[in-house]
């Protein structure tokens, strides 16, 4: 979005916010086996079951291949419905279908990329999972001007950009396992059709991931009714919600850096260690959330400049970035809960969290306060839903402790 803004083409920016959809639903679906895989392995490696957490391991990594490949294969088919149906208009589809045929093209290294990441989490190699995904993000930013401007291909010239550091981290990945670096292996002699494994991997990665997917259904809805007020909010929208999605991230990524102590911690019946270090987890995402809002918030004038000069895009991106950073100071909170019940197996409080913020609430905040406040509810509609969110996260919590200190529950308890 940076570079593409440089471009000071709202309608290649908003281009850029159309796809961006589709490349969320591609990283849910490698996050399916990332999520749930790292959550059995983690268990597993606590119990001392090294050659169960291997099975696990390679099933989540092959069929991570397999499902992010046929997702490719369906979104290539069905490009222009789906480009519709996320809010392109006459002025943007163009650039949007050279964007995505060239995301989805490149998919199955993209997902492969985000499920062996959170393998390796999963057995505690977190500085090779960090490295894989940052080297591909730099990667990006290296080889975005490159294409986009020396060689001119503007938006197409972006995804491909995007395709080459996914591909480079995935390799990166690999290449831990190719050379016998860890303790579980996805070799493809691991690999059985096993139904209980599946089942373990589903619970968590499914209700981990729907969130994931509701968050591309809540960006794609928030698209239409952007595209409803016009195509430079859109493209505002767009530039706010790129720019502010660090935070999430990154308390995605603290959550998913202690999921494994976490889950290891529950498999061995180690409770004090398990709380103390949710405690930690929370007290350095809010920290970090807070702190962000605040940046965003104060400074909200420059962030919009960073990545387009056009002055309308520039005044409402101001008004939309001050709303969503009302939200933010609770993410860390919201996001280390997630973490938790994801790391414990308990599938249904976090398929509940997970669905909460871009789907439950999201949505029909977005219907609702779009069409009683027009502009105004339209940008209220995230804060509100992660105060919906978090609230509901603190509430299952507590119905949680208090289950922990009567009866822990066994290693892979079926809620």
């Amino acid at each position: 979005t940076f570079f593409i803004g440089k471009l000071n083409d709202p309608n290649m920016v908003a281009a850029i916010s159309i796809s961006f959809p589709v490349f969320m639903m591609i990283q849910a679906f490698g996050n399916i086996f990332a999520a749930g895989g790292a959550s059995l392995i983690s268990r597993l490696l606590g119990k001392g079951d090294r050659a169960g957490a291997s099975r696990a391991g390679a099933v989540s990594f092959w069929s991570a291949l397999f499902v992010c490949t046929l997702a490719s294969i369906m979104g290539l088919i069905f490009i222009k419905p789906i480009l519709m149906s996320c809010g392109a208009s006459v002025n943007t589809f163009g650039y949007s279908k050279s964007y995505l045929s060239i995301m989805l093209t490149g998919s199955p290294a993209i997902g492969l990329q985000m499920a062996l990441a959170g393998l390796l989490r999963s057995e505690g190699a977190t500085r090779e999972a960090m490295i894989g995904m940052v080297s591909g993000s730099l990667l990006n930013i290296v080889f975005d001007p490159v294409f986009i401007f020396l060689f001119k291909m503007d938006v197409a010239g972006a995804a491909v950009a995007t395709v080459i550091g996914n591909a480079v981290g995935l390799i990166y990945c690999l290449s831990f396992y190719i050379g016998k670096k860890g303790i579980v292996s996805i070799a493809w002699k691991h690999f059985r059709f096993d139904g209980k494994v599946y089942a373990e991997i589903l619970k968590i990665g499914l209700p981990a991931s729907l969130g994931m997917f509701l968050s591309s259904a809540g960006f794609a809805v928030a698209n239409v009714f952007a595209a409803g007020f016009g195509d430079d909010v859109v493209a505002a929208t767009g530039v706010v919600k790129r720019s502010t999605n660090i935070t999430v991230m990154l308390s995605m990524g603290l959550g998913q850096g202690c999921q494994p102590l976490m889950g290891f911690s529950y498999g061995a019946q180690k409770y004090d260690r398990l709380v103390e270090t949710l405690k930690k987890a929370i007290l350095i995402g809010t920290v970090m959330c807070t702190t962000l809002a605040l940046l965003f918030y104060i400074f909200s004038d420059f962030w919009i400049r960073v990545f387009i000069n056009d002055a309308t895009v520039i005044e409402l991106g101001v008004q939309i970035i001050k709303s969503f950073a009302l939200g933010m100071p609770i993410l860390g909170l919201q996001m280390m809960l997630m973490s938790l019940f994801q790391s414990l197996g308990k599938s249904v409080q976090s398929l509940v969290i997970s669905i909460g913020r871009q789907g439950l609430f999201y949505i029909p905040f977005l219907s609702i306060f779009s069409s009683v406040w027009g502009f105004n509810g339209y940008i209220r509609a995230l804060p509100a839903s992660d105060l919906a969110t978090t609230t509901l996260s603190i509430i299952l919590f507590l119905f949680l402790q208090r289950e922990l200190k009567v009866s822990p529950r066994p290693l892979l308890h079926s809620d």
